[in-house]
């Protein structure tokens, strides 16, 4: 992939001409999108703190559900829904905002204006998303899971996603060469596909539902469709961007990736109705969603030659580098989850983890395991170049993605295996319901656990973030207290 600014961790220089002391281009570029993306950089942290305190209550709850059982706002169902917007609508958005607008401007190579048009938006997105948040814990929510937030928020969020969206598109239109990058085919088609998804989905859901068996299948395929060609095609876009960028290495096979795109658009968007295997379904669509499945297996090879193949040796190199180690992390998980998929998607395999943890864990999967490790990479890459000032200490990413990635690991050890378990056990006539629940209580410890080390490490990312924003401040402070102690070593 072509350059667009300097090395990893250096700051763009200004240069000179006819006397006149010119700003570097990428440099005027960060200048004219750098608060908008600082802005959904700080909201996305700051839901995923609040999704991840939900998590956390709600697997404690698990264990005991008499926990804060006395409000009533406090239930499961309600913090499920609000752990469940919250990360998607709050933490995921907010950071797809921010990653695919810097990401659109730089590869564009044109600075655009009228950022405050961005902000607005932001603050429209998040309005929406609190009235909604607020809708669900006083019980005015959706019976749709990851859907939950009340349909009188879709109008909100329609409105500031279509802000964003046409100033993405007026960036990439207004491009300074006219050739285009893999990371903005992604970033394009999950622009123009969001929107498609999530107005049928509000209106065949919430506004004109649907009767009978016609709701499950229009849910599952806009969830569906929301993760894959929403969260998937931006995490795709950030890592074709930053493993050759940072590793300063060209995309092995990069003439394949126009083939991943499309067979990974076609083939996700049909392997939604796979969640139905054994419902009142027309055979045609679970076969052919059973075959999409399987067939992302395309997909899966290629960008296994592309990542994989341009980080192959290269391994030891992008370990010695913070945020490459969740990077890496996150394009490891995210084969791992097509994999799952495709296995997942066979009958014989959904007759046993059917119902059971591993769907949930297929979520995590996608949401935590890889985009938002991707997600963290990506954000401790940007905010040095945005605001010009290296991170205080690199441990700090350290520890961040030791606590993430245990935890992540762990919860999904709890759900993948505890899941087989239970649907094994499920399929047992002789095995009684209660019996069931008594095996799994040290999945659900361990479960519990896993949302304690990943509520950590999202507070030590927060921490790391705002030391890094406070900087100037703590030594503008400091400073006179370090020029006494030197005047009276002195």
């Amino acid at each position: 992939m072509m350059s667009l600014e300097g090395s990893y961790g250096a700051v763009a220089p200004a240069y000179q001409t006819n006397n006149t002391v010119q700003l570097d281009p990428t440099e005027t570029i960060d200048r004219s999108i750098g608060l908008s993306v600082l802005y959904f950089i700080l909201s996305s942290v700051i839901w995923l703190l609040l999704a991840s305190l939900c998590a956390a209550v709600n697997g404690f709850k698990l264990l005991e559900p008499s926990f804060l059982a006395s409000f009533e706002f406090l239930s499961y169902g309600r913090l499920q829904g609000v752990m469940k917007s919250s990360l998607l609508m709050g933490w995921v958005s907010n950071a797809i905002f921010a990653i695919a607008l810097w990401l659109m401007a730089r590869l564009s190579a044109k600075a655009i204006g009228h950022g405050g048009i961005l902000l607005v938006a932001g603050f429209l997105w998040n309005a929406a998303l609190t009235i909604g948040i607020v809708g669900i814990f006083i019980g005015d929510m959706s019976a749709f899971s990851w859907f939950e937030l009340p349909a009188y928020a879709s109008g909100i969020f329609l409105l500031s996603y279509a802000l964003i969206a046409v100033w993405a598109l007026v960036a990439f239109r207004h491009r300074k060469h006219s050739f285009s990058y893999v990371s903005q085919w992604y970033i394009i088609g999950a622009l123009l596909w969001f929107p498609w998804v999530y107005v049928i989905a509000q209106f065949f859901l919430n506004y004109f539902p649907t009767r009978g068996v016609m709701q499950s299948i229009v849910h599952v395929w806009s969830l569906n469709n929301i993760f894959y060609l929403f969260v998937a095609s931006i995490g795709l876009a950030a890592i074709y961007y930053i493993i050759p960028k940072i590793l300063n290495v060209a995309i092995r096979a990069y003439h394949l990736s126009a083939l991943a795109f499309w067979t990974f658009a076609i083939f996700s968007s049909w392997s939604a109705f796979t969640h139905l295997i054994g419902g009142p379904i027309p055979v045609w669509l679970i076969t052919t969603s059973i075959v999409s499945a399987i067939a992302l297996i395309v997909p899966l090879s290629i960008f296994a030659i592309n990542l994989l193949g341009t980080l192959k040796g290269r391994f030891s190199q992008g370990f010695k580098i913070p945020l490459m180690k969740f990077v890496i992390f996150g394009t490891v998980a995210f084969l791992l989850y097509l994999l799952a998929k495709c296995l997942l998607s066979i009958r014989s395999i959904d007759a046993i983890t059917h119902f059971t943890f591993i769907q949930e864990g297929l979520n995590w999967h996608l949401l935590y395991a890889f985009f938002s490790m991707v997600a963290f990479g990506m954000f401790y890459y940007l905010l040095p170049i945005l605001y010009k000032r290296d991170w205080a200490s690199r441990l700090g990413q350290s520890i961040h993605f030791v606590l993430s990635s245990v935890g992540v690991v762990l919860l999904l050890i709890s759900m993948y295996v505890g899941g087989w378990i239970q649907g094994s056990q499920f399929n047992v006539l002789e095995v009684s319901f209660l019996e069931i629940v008594v095996s799994l209580k040290l999945w659900l410890q361990m479960q519990c656990l896993a949302y304690l080390l990943i509520l950590f490490a999202n507070s030590l990312f927060f921490i790391n973030i705002t030391s890094l924003l406070l900087k100037p401040v703590v030594d503008c402070l400091a400073n006179p207290f370090i020029k006494a102690v030197e005047r009276k070593s002195t």
